[in-house]
């Protein structure tokens, strides 16, 4: 077993940078490949104004603690409650879930729920609760669940559950509808549920900016292939005009969504860019706007939507309830490449309804930024566990490539932080195919 000398690192995202710092402290010599202009991937770092915002992930779970511990290691934070704090339309009433107030929740879920479904979902919650292993994709929990995943999410809970409890959150995480979701996935949705939160307060991108300062990051360079030649891992690139080039390293780990993943791998095993293929993933819009006076107050500061596109609008901050964060998606919000007056004319739509839900008046906004992902919830796959079986398999022959990204672990910033920390774990452990070079 040696250590590789020289490792390319696919994609500036949660999962690049968790495994770039890994190998980086392992002693390698790291090299970020990012097609964007700037580090965070879909953390979807913007400009409002004068200040800069977040359009992906931004909150971290007080269970986050790898993603924590890689914050600390990039300078540290400070932080501040935030919690889940989201209100839904219940029998014509507005119904407040704050996971902050541990016994209004409660009662706020029973509300939601038919009472039928209560003893399931309580034990769900209980063994993500106790057991840390089943907030995360392919836990032996998920596996048990799984067994009955012939059927849908949302056909093993009564109607009212699905509607008013299910649905916000496959929607959140993963941008599915109950009925588009599966059982042996949903200990990854009650993780996120019974976490609580906290936003850093030192900016996200400030943090993972201070990345460039420990490796190399190539912006506007995109990986196109991924092949192997002489124990050598050959990357092909494109810079920003289009020109190609090749490089070479010992090892490289491809941390970037499945989607993206499968063309570069399918020269080297069309059996895993197949599989890559295969993970769904849904769209999603997201705008924020800024507006001159609170749009929310502090006990509601989030609404969950049904039946039209815009599926969340919450305030940005548990302070800056003048920002207002817009998200459309879903089955009704899955915008197909929309013009910025497009999603602004959804917003002025949106707002209306919420003055209707919050008995407010008109707000006046003085900027917006939004951003459009074609493919931006991971949707899972029924079955998970033998999913990951599969592609565990068929990575296995190529030594010295290793996957990372949002369908291995879940979609939360801290299972992509672990699936970077894994890769970068199996590069370093795996011997380095003979006749590599050093």
């Amino acid at each position: 077993m040696t250590t590789p000398d020289r490792v390319a690192v696919v994609g500036a995202g949660v999962s690049g940078i968790s495994a770039a710092l890994a190998l980086h402290q392992a002693g390698c010599a790291v090299e970020i490949f990012e097609r964007d202009d700037r580090i965070g991937g879909r953390v979807g770092v913007a400009e409002l104004g004068d200040r800069e915002v977040l359009l992906g992930g931004k909150n971290i779970g007080r269970g986050y603690t790898r993603l924590r511990a890689l914050l600390e290691r990039l300078g540290g934070t400070g932080y501040e409650p935030f919690g889940i704090n989201t209100s839904r339309i219940v029998a014509g009433k507005l119904v407040s879930l704050d996971s902050e107030n541990r016994t209004e929740a409660m009662g706020a879920v029973v509300r939601m729920c038919d009472w039928r479904d209560l003893i399931k979902l309580d034990g769900i919650a209980r063994k993500v609760r106790t057991t840390e292993s089943a907030r995360f994709l392919g836990s032996d929990l998920a596996r048990k669940l799984a067994r009955h995943d012939d059927r849908p999410l949302s056909a093993h809970f009564h109607r009212n559950t699905a509607d008013h409890f299910l649905r916000p959150i496959t929607v959140r995480m993963n941008g599915a509808e109950p009925d588009e979701a599966y059982f042996g996935n949903f200990p990854v949705n009650m993780g996120m549920l019974i976490d609580r939160f906290d936003q850093p307060t030192t900016g996200l991108s400030t943090l993972l900016a201070r990345v460039e300062s420990i490796v190399e990051i190539r912006y506007r360079t995109a990986v196109t292939g991924i092949t192997k030649a002489d124990g050598d891992v050959l990357l092909d690139l494109a810079d920003a005009n289009g020109r190609p080039t090749q490089a070479r390293y010992d090892a490289v780990a491809v941390c970037t969504p499945a989607h993206a993943a499968a063309p570069l791998l399918a020269t080297l095993s069309e059996t895993l860019a197949g599989l890559l293929r295969s993970v769904r993933y849904f769209p999603a819009t997201v705008a924020v706007v800024h507006y001159v006076h609170d749009v929310f107050a502090a006990d509601v500061r989030a609404i969950a939507l049904d039946d039209q596109p815009c599926s969340n609008a919450g305030s940005y901050g548990k302070a800056t309830r003048n920002l207002v964060r817009y998200t459309f998606s879903g089955r009704h919000g899955r915008l197909t490449d929309p013009t910025d007056t497009e999603v602004l004319d959804l917003v002025a739509d949106t707002e209306r309804r919420l003055r209707n839900h919050l008995g407010i008046a008109p707000q006046s906004s003085t900027a917006a930024a939004i951003r459009h992902w074609p493919q931006a919830y991971c949707g899972y796959l029924p079955h998970y566990g033998d999913f990951l079986d599969a592609l565990t398999a068929a990575t296995a022959p190529h030594t010295g490539i290793a996957l990372a990204g949002d369908y291995l672990l879940g979609t939360s910033l801290e299972a992509c932080c672990r699936s970077g920390e894994t890769a970068a774990a199996t590069l370093l452990s795996a011997p380095l195919p003979q006749g590599a070079t050093r």
